[in-house]
């Protein structure tokens, strides 16, 4: 695809989420609907998996989630980066938003998840409206949310709550979702500087907005918009959170129409 078309099918996105935004009452609901590349439908786990995480992650307590899943679709690469990049992916979405193509988009995030390859970034891409993702293989191998965090009421044994900060060990499984989460963060508007890191324990932490980069030496930023310090990650363990960051969150409110932040996320 050539620049020109690449840049009318995401101008083309971006109008319709303006219109859909403008034509109901502003942040009483999130919408977001997942696809699948025919080699990532292939994995029985991988929508349950998404449903789970995505709609427990979205629920910060000043929009609705709604969540669903649009089904599969062709794509001339599983690349969960360049299929966006490139174009195909919002030109897929673009097309259906005008009646050319069997796809309904989205108001809000329109994710295309594949099973392209997670060892060679980037490995997802994000847009306003718009993300993909690789990585089903890896997805599908996830532990349920309540399994890895614990379930609303803590853990069954002890008896604690669950850590808000929702921290996780680093595996291939749990990357790939933070990722997942990541591009989704794009597409509502949040950049890498909504992300946090911190120490816990003998880890750094990194929320999902600033997510591996915490750990990459030449990452450029070295300050949050949350106006913390992203901590030298040197001979640490590294470790991923499933909570945006306080800034995350308050950027995504003020999109609902939210002026104030809701069960606020607390930095250590």
């Amino acid at each position: 695809m050539n620049r020109r078309a690449f840049l009318g099918a995401v101008g083309s996105v971006a109008s319709l989420g303006t219109f859909a935004y403008a034509t109901r009452a502003g942040g009483e609901t999130l919408e977001v609907r997942v696809w699948f590349s025919d080699r990532a439908a292939d994995y029985d786990n991988v929508p349950d998996r998404i449903r789970e995480y995505l709609g427990r992650i979205l629920d910060l307590g000043f929009w609705t989630v709604e969540l669903s899943i649009g089904g599969t679709v062709p794509v001339s690469t599983e690349d969960g980066a360049q299929v966006t990049r490139r174009g195909e992916w919002p030109l897929a979405i673009a097309a259906g938003a005008l009646g050319a193509r069997d796809l309904r988009p989205a108001a809000d995030v329109n994710l295309l998840v594949t099973d392209g390859g997670m060892r060679r970034a980037p490995t997802g891409y994000g847009l306003p409206r718009v993300a993909s993702v690789g990585g089903a293989r890896y997805i599908d191998d996830l532990e349920p949310f309540d399994e890895l965090f614990g379930g609303a009421g803590g853990d069954s044994e002890s008896g604690a709550e669950p850590d808000p900060r929702r921290i996780a060990p680093m595996t291939d499984a749990t990357r790939t979702m933070q990722v997942l989460v990541h591009e989704v963060g794009h597409a509502l508007g949040l950049k890498h500087e909504h992300g946090v890191a911190f120490r816990a324990g003998d880890a750094v932490v990194a929320t999902p907005m600033i997510s591996a980069y915490a750990f990459d030496p030449d990452h450029e930023t070295d300050r949050s918009r949350c106006g913390t310090d992203y901590p030298d990650p040197t001979g640490r363990e590294r470790a991923l959170s499933f909570a945006f960051s306080s800034c995350a969150r308050r950027e995504l409110a003020a999109a609902a129409g939210q002026s104030r932040l809701v069960n606020s996320w607390r930095r250590p």
